[in-house]
């Protein structure tokens, strides 16, 4: 499993009660459908590589959704929804309940850029952007 498909299957066990969960997150293509996820790798990789051979890797990877966002209600659930997801990111870093990275140990996992709208498409939905970092040890 690469790191990209362990924090897909995290950010699965986010449920905002009040919004809705995320069930399927695509991996770099963002679908064209509304209500629809993806996880884009960064091509930054901030590393240390230790004499013993052990390294840790800062990685980043932006969680895209497209949401309706037609009228402002849904924009105002929509930030609600961003909102909440930081939230519960941040509490799983101080729960150190993190992705399960194959043979890795995961030091921490933090938002690096909250929820935004990241571009206005010109139907009745928008891609509204979240940046996780990932810091964890090899070897």
């Amino acid at each position: 499993m690469t790191v990209s498909q362990s924090i897909i299957s995290w950010l699965k066990m986010f449920s905002a009660t009040d919004y809705w969960n995320i069930k399927t997150v695509n991996t770099d293509i963002q679908p064209a459908e509304a209500s629809s996820y993806s996880l884009v790798k960064e091509p930054t990789i901030n590393r240390k590589i230790y004499v013993s051979g052990k390294e840790v890797r800062t990685e980043h990877y932006t969680l895209m959704a497209r949401l309706d966002s037609q009228n402002n209600t849904d924009r105002i659930d929509n930030n609600a929804w961003g909102e909440l997801l930081e939230q519960w990111v941040a509490e799983q870093n101080r729960e150190k309940k993190f992705p399960v990275v194959e043979n890795a140990t995961v030091n921490s996992v933090s938002v690096t850029t909250p929820f935004y709208l990241g571009n206005a498409t010109d139907s009745k939905d928008s891609i509204y952007q979240l940046t996780i970092a990932i810091n964890y040890m090899k070897g």
